[in-house]
């Protein structure tokens, strides 16, 4: 599990730094952030904001892959390109493969 925690010695700027923050995160479509919970400091006035973070989908954001309109058709060879070269001769002794 994957936490973001704002912590500071003074509650109102974590408090204001979670409402500027918080919106951003929830509105980017790769995550998923669970609810957030205030939780006091015990050694002093401060205060931490915790949320859980993870990606929206297992194994990051998908892709798929599109053709170009424009692509020439799979075993066609573009015009301007220069035709296959002479095949390789094998040097004397050579096993061919």
């Amino acid at each position: 599990m994957v936490q973001i925690r704002i912590m500071d010695d003074d509650p109102d700027r974590v408090r204001q730094v979670a409402e500027l923050m918080l919106p951003v995160l929830r509105a980017a479509v790769t995550l998923q952030v669970g609810d957030d919970a205030e939780i006091p400091n015990r050694r002093g006035p401060g205060l931490r904001i915790v949320v859980d973070v993870r990606p929206a989908r297992p194994g990051g954001p998908q892709w798929e892959h599109a053709e170009r309109v424009d692509d020439p058709p799979p075993g066609r060879r573009d015009p301007r390109t220069l035709p296959p070269g002479p095949a390789r001769r094998q040097p004397r002794g050579a096993i061919p493969r």
